[in-house]
């Protein structure tokens, strides 16, 4: 996964406050802290099986991609028939810096014989929150922006809104 610096995080967190207020929203925020964009799951264990965890950090070490500009300009739900709706801050724009990260990934974890989702589309996004209202897209006039520089793995506590870092790598090229 890629996490936001501080202040991208705390800038999403405004367009959910201000997004909120214009449509009614009335799910709680996602907590700083768990603000990320997923690059490629690995499973759903309860507890995360040692090998699995080894073959992905072996993985990881691998990747090489420099740091790049990410750049978030659009809101918008994610529809989930039945389930409250993701409200996430997201990217329309190809970036090919992000694209080959995450194409590095997959091909590891395929040769790893790990899970993986080998091409496949991908929109970028940080949920900020749940809610059973549906926000149709709608461009930002003021993007959020970071220059990643690392990426984690970690392991997501199944309901318990908890991430484990396993590891993190910097982006070096």
């Amino acid at each position: 996964m890629l996490r936001p610096t501080a202040e991208a995080a705390s800038e999403a967190m405004e367009i959910a406050q201000t997004y909120r207020n214009v449509h009614a929203l009335t799910g709680p925020s996602r907590p700083l802290e768990l603000l990320h964009i997923t690059l490629n799951g690995v499973g759903a264990y309860r507890r995360l099986p040692q090998d699995i965890a080894f073959a992905a950090e072996q993985m990881a070490a691998t990747i090489r991609v420099r740091p790049f500009e990410l750049v978030l300009d659009e809101i918008m739900s994610f529809r989930h028939p039945g389930e409250p709706q993701a409200f996430v801050i997201c990217t329309r724009q190809e970036n090919e810096a992000l694209l080959d990260l995450r194409h590095q990934i997959q091909e590891g974890l395929y040769e790893a014989g790990l899970p993986y989702n080998l091409g496949g589309h991908l929109t970028p996004h940080m949920t900020l929150l749940y809610d059973r209202k549906t926000v149709l897209p709608e461009e930002l006039n003021r993007p959020v922006r970071w220059t990643v520089r690392e990426f984690l793995l970690i392991h997501s506590i199944y309901g318990k809104s908890e991430h484990d870092v396993i590891g993190r790598w910097p982006l070096l090229g």
